[in-house]
């Protein structure tokens, strides 16, 4: 079941496929099933292992305003279904075990998903899952520019592209009120009831359960978003924050960025101070420690060499760029590169 939270609806305990008043597509056929899903989702193969048992398909679902929440369950009583998913394309997809295992690989990393977990995966990953007999799963389809367009709306910034971890999440805390949401929204739905549908109310739902996936699955700006909100960051931060972004390789001043911003010195130090946590030159700093990361990661195929990175992200002082990277990284920036030729 989806949450450990008691209710009376028997949907989401594995004994009835949720959203049964929406049932988009049932079928005996593995070829069907095939296209239906590939046309549904992505284009994807489908494979039924061991003695080739019937199945008994059915795909329940339901559309909120952009996301998209399905309920499948592949009626195989014996063997097992397996899938390969190339990409899934500008789409994350959480997903839910209802009942049984499912068996995952996404991109090198491997896990099973079962019951009182969830997991997400990721729009360029190319993954596989290998279903039990009788498993039956939920997922929910988001499209990867609102999300971002939430966490940035969140950070006050656009930053860099979002990168959920791999690994499951046990429906506890965020991720527990995540679920309990989806599920009230389903039941709600399959009930014909319209609160959570009203165009009024639904596109603010919507943005709760992504902010709500946000704080539940770990991802590369948790840090950042689980830190107590400090209001939208002003026009002038986020001013100079973009030009940081875009010249970071190129000779930055702080006068620069006080013209830039459009106010004083000491106004420019106190925005970045309270809406980032350093100041302008410390942001600077981390601009460049994190695209200097970057270009070591891609060191060993692309022939970069520490000086070659350090001289490249705008660091002169060789010695300081080691220090400043080893603190922020953990490792020194020789120690990233012999890492990955090992």
């Amino acid at each position: 079941m989806l949450t450990d939270i008691p209710a009376p609806s028997r949907f989401w305990n594995g004994e009835i496929l949720p959203l049964v008043q929406w049932n988009r597509f049932s079928s005996t056929d593995a070829g069907e099933v095939e296209e239906h899903m590939s046309r549904m989702f992505c284009p994807h193969r489908l494979d039924v292992q061991g003695g080739r048992p019937p199945i008994d398909f059915r795909h329940n679902q339901a559309q909120l305003r952009a996301l998209t929440f399905n309920a499948q369950d592949y009626g195989n009583p014996f063997g097992r279904i397996s899938i390969d998913v190339p990409q899934m394309g500008q789409i994350y997809l959480v997903q839910f075990s209802l009942h049984g295992t499912s068996f995952i690989t996404h991109d090198s990393n491997s896990f099973s998903l079962a019951p009182g977990q969830m997991c997400v995966l990721a729009p360029d990953a190319h993954f596989s899952q290998t279903f039990e007999a009788g498993y039956k799963h939920f997922t929910i389809k988001i499209p990867k520019a609102d999300l971002e367009r939430v966490l940035a709306q969140e950070l006050g910034f656009r930053p860099d592209e979002l990168i959920f971890s791999t690994r499951p999440v046990p429906l506890v805390g965020a991720a527990q009120a995540f679920a309990h949401l989806v599920r009230t929204i389903c039941d709600d739905i399959d009930h014909g009831l319209t609160g959570y549908t009203h165009p009024r109310a639904s596109g603010s739902v919507e943005d709760t359960l992504k902010r709500l996936l946000l704080a539940a699955v770990p991802h590369n700006h948790s840090d950042l978003f689980d830190s107590a909100p400090s209001g939208p960051a002003p026009y002038y931060v986020r001013r100079v924050e973009d030009y940081i972004r875009n010249h970071a390789r190129e000779p930055i001043s702080l006068i620069e960025m006080i013209e830039i911003s459009g106010i004083s010195a000491r106004s420019l130090h106190a925005g970045f101070r309270r809406f980032r946590g350093v100041t302008p030159m410390g942001y600077l700093k981390n601009v460049r420690l994190d695209l200097a990361r970057k270009m070591l990661l891609e060191g060993v195929e692309e022939g970069h060499s520490v000086t070659d990175v350090a001289l490249a992200c705008g660091f002169s002082h060789l010695s300081k760029f080691a220090r400043d990277y080893a603190e922020r990284f953990g490792e020194r920036p020789s120690a990233t590169l012999r890492q990955l030729k090992g």
